[in-house]
């Protein structure tokens, strides 16, 4: 009882320290902070379509926390701009809604025994939106670029250590032969990266692709004002309405996603009917948005997890002692009830509790006194100060000077600067410098592997080679055992005993705590009352191929 009544003092005092703020959420590996935003007006009816519009004649509007990074999968790290290119383009495979695989540009596969060859048969009858054909030869011609170890893009490390070679084998049929057996090949192939690109974007170069990508997808590409919008128009000949993906009649004749970072103004928007519908609900608000009889909010678990790094490589980070330190002086309960209102729960792992190969820990306790005590130890009694960069929203603000607000507590002091994303990125996840003179010092963000296994969490966030630019270990955590155990896995077929391997890996990042697990997001997302079918995933990107308006 004493626990809880000290926990809801702490709670007020710090909603006061942080009310000078906004908003609430971000996208996976992009993410930060926030603050209250002004209650719903109960007067606001949005102005929704008639009910004699169709969705397919509808323009909607989306608006959205960040800016998007890239429209080249292969060179994509956040979930955000994921999810927009799964609505441009297609994969082989896919998921469903709850990230069961689908077949969609494949029908089928088969695999050998150990699992070190896979033929892959291609549906028939599909062009990209540019009338190139998709064969096999478009096949193979995607599969390279994700094999390409040389091009430096952010996740050619998803499979460039694991494709030896691809051959055309038919005219609808690829044979993908594979350096070590690997299960997990199949669902590799369901993540975002592994859309489908027209061959005369690939050609075009890099640059092409990141900035008009054409697929075989549901909606084709119109424009991208960075820091503005983007607008998507749809593709009615796609070819996913005859072979029964979705109802005939979803999707909207538009679709323009707009940047719109400040919490409070996103839920004004979709409250006066300037938006159509907005994801993640800034959780201060989501209560109101649930009370509005002309809006529909959702919150489910999912499978995003939120941490801050801490850079291993430069002092007093390199310190075990002062990273265990900086761990006890959060009180991740806290984190969770001020900056999401409670829409999740105390991480337990870098891995979302639904993924596969998850194993809990204990959550990291909020213990001042001994983060006093290990500062002292390492040498530190009067602490030290460091530096935290951030995306400017509204949650990136409110999360900074949460953790800004902690760190006092055991005297170190964080200072906080706030940049547009792109120049955050530049700074932080394309830096090419080693991790002892990166700016990086800590680092807030949050991550969903959106193949569902463990393995997309574990080597990209924390194997050695996967420190900026390559990948996204801000940590620039390099443990032999631990790159031993996850790049063992790889190879493993036994679910069991990756399992174990995976177990123990978790257990590393315990014991070595090169980030503050924070906690396991639900994913929160609202529209209009009367369009339907609007979801997320549970890795945390938008979901609405089969968006309708309710007749």
């Amino acid at each position: 009882m004493k626990a809880r009544r000290i926990l809801a003092v702490m709670l007020a005092a710090m909603m006061l320290i942080l009310s000078a703020c906004g908003g609430s959420s971000a996208p996976a590996s992009s993410e930060g902070s926030s603050a209250p935003a002004a209650p719903a007006s109960s007067g606001s009816a949005p102005a929704a379509p008639a009910a004699a519009v169709t969705a397919q004649e509808y323009d909607a509007v989306a608006a959205v926390s960040l800016d998007f990074t890239t429209m080249d999968p292969v060179d994509t790290s956040d979930t955000l701009s994921g999810g927009i290119q799964r609505l441009i383009m297609d994969g082989m495979f896919g998921f469903d809604d709850n990230l069961g695989q689908i077949p969609l540009l494949a029908t089928g596969y088969t695999a050998n025994e150990d699992a070190t060859q896979y033929v892959i048969t291609l549906r028939e009858g599909v062009s990209f939106s540019d009338g190139t054909p998709w064969d096999a030869n478009a096949a193979k011609a995607n599969l390279d670029k994700l094999a390409d170890k040389t091009r430096g893009l952010k996740r050619t490390s998803l499979l460039s250590s694991i494709i030896e070679s691809v051959e055309v084998t038919g005219d609808y049929e690829v044979t993908v032969n594979l350096a070590t057996p690997f299960s997990a090949f199949i669902a590799n192939l369901c993540h975002p990266a592994c859309v489908m690109m027209s061959p005369k974007v690939l050609e075009a170069g890099d640059d092409v692709c990141a900035s008009a990508p054409v697929g075989t997808g549901q909606y084709l590409f119109v424009e991208w004002e960075h820091g503005d919008h983007l607008k998507l128009e749809l593709n009615p000949n796609w070819w996913g309405y005859e072979a029964g993906i979705v109802d005939k009649d979803a999707g909207f004749k538009t679709i323009n996603f707009k940047v719109v970072t400040e919490n409070a103004t996103r839920v004004s928007m979709l409250q006066a009917g300037d938006a159509d519908f907005i994801w993640p609900v800034p959780t201060e608000s989501y209560d109101n948005v649930a009370a509005d009889p002309n809006l529909t909010a959702h919150s489910e678990a999912g499978i995003v997890v939120r941490w801050l790094y801490m850079n291993t490589q430069k002092a007093p980070l390199n310190d075990v002692r002062v990273r265990k330190a900086l761990a006890l002086a959060v009180n991740k309960e806290a984190f969770l009830q001020v900056i999401y209102n409670g829409h999740g729960s105390v991480a337990t792992s870098i891995l979302g509790s639904a993924v596969t190969g998850y194993k809990g820990n204990d959550p990291v306790p909020f213990d001042v006194e001994q983060a006093k005590a290990l500062l002292a130890e390492a040498g530190y009694p009067n602490g030290f100060t460091i530096t935290q960069y951030y995306s400017n929203n509204t949650t990136n603000e409110k999360s900074a000077q949460f953790m800004q607000q902690q760190f006092q507590q055991i005297g170190v002091t964080l200072n906080l600067v706030g940049e547009e994303s792109a120049m955050t990125n530049e700074r932080i996840q394309n830096s090419t410098k080693p991790g002892a003179e990166a700016d990086v010092d800590v680092y807030l963000t949050g991550w969903s592997p959106s193949t569902g296994d463990a393995d997309w969490a574990l080597r990209p966030l924390l194997c050695s080679e996967m420190a900026p630019p390559v990948n996204y270990n801000i940590a620039y955590f390099n443990n032999k055992e631990y790159d031993d155990l996850v790049h063992g896995a790889l190879s493993v077929s036994d679910q069991a005993k990756k399992n174990e391997m995976y177990a123990r890996a978790q257990d590393i990042v315990w014991e070595e705590m090169p980030i503050i697990p924070l906690m396991e997001q639900d994913n929160t997302w609202a529209e209009k009352s009367n369009l339907v079918d609007i979801k997320i995933y549970p890795d945390g990107a938008i979901n609405c191929r089969n968006a309708k308006i309710a007749q």
